[in-house]
């Protein structure tokens, strides 16, 4: 991978839960965006809004669990150099929890963050529910079932893409099927929504991003 720009990554990584953990209900409503993540809850909207895709509502316990992790800076497994995926993010949820992360050398907000992910639809063709390249960011975005998200933003120096943003999801997408469903199976209408919304965003596919 070549770098452009600052440096940045994201991944995804989907976890079974598990059945046995306490019920943590959601809390949700008006977002309280941490600094550096003002706008995440629009931006993640604006994408699903394109597509007429219901909103999704933030959700203090999972921006809770997301912070709580984030601020942890835990990089144990390859590739390193950003933080892992939490892999016990859905204990306590009536539901399975999904997870994107963004990770910068530079500047990271909740709005990059998300228009860095949003910016894989160019790579995932409806028709065959399939991706050119990576593309579980942006279908966890899209994913209709999917109703609520709570974000957290962190800074690492130790590691080489420090600066964080980890977004949790309840339920969490990415878990078969197509995330959304359209009258007539076709992509084209819905990217070129998705692509407007990422340029309302001020932000470029591939702009000072990397991807896995």
């Amino acid at each position: 991978m070549t770098p452009i720009a600052a440096p940045t990554l994201s991944r995804v990584a989907l976890w079974s839960l598990a059945a046995t953990f306490a019920i943590v209900a959601p809390v949700f409503g008006e977002p309280i965006e941490a600094p550096g993540l003002e706008g995440t809850l629009a931006a993640h909207n604006d994408i699903r809004s394109a597509l007429g895709i219901a909103p999704l509502s933030w959700d203090a316990a999972l921006a809770a669990t997301a912070q709580a992790w984030a601020d942890q800076c835990v990089d144990l497994a390859a590739p390193f150099g950003f933080i892992d995926t939490n892999p016990d993010r859905s204990d306590g949820y009536p539901w399975y929890v999904g997870e994107n992360e963004y990770a910068s050398g530079g500047a990271a907000t909740g709005v990059a963050a998300v228009a860095a992910w949003a910016s894989e639809a160019q790579s995932y063709d409806y028709d065959t529910n399939s991706c050119t390249l990576i593309c579980s960011h942006y279908t966890q975005i899209v994913w209709a079932a999917t109703e609520f998200v709570g974000c957290g933003i962190a800074s690492c120096p130790g590691l080489s893409f420090g600066n964080t943003v980890v977004c949790n999801y309840g339920p969490g997408g990415n878990t078969g099927g197509r995330p959304y469903e359209v009258p007539e199976p076709s992509s084209s209408a819905g990217t070129a929504g998705v692509i407007a919304a990422l340029a309302a965003l001020g932000r470029r596919r591939w702009d000072g991003s990397l991807f896995r």
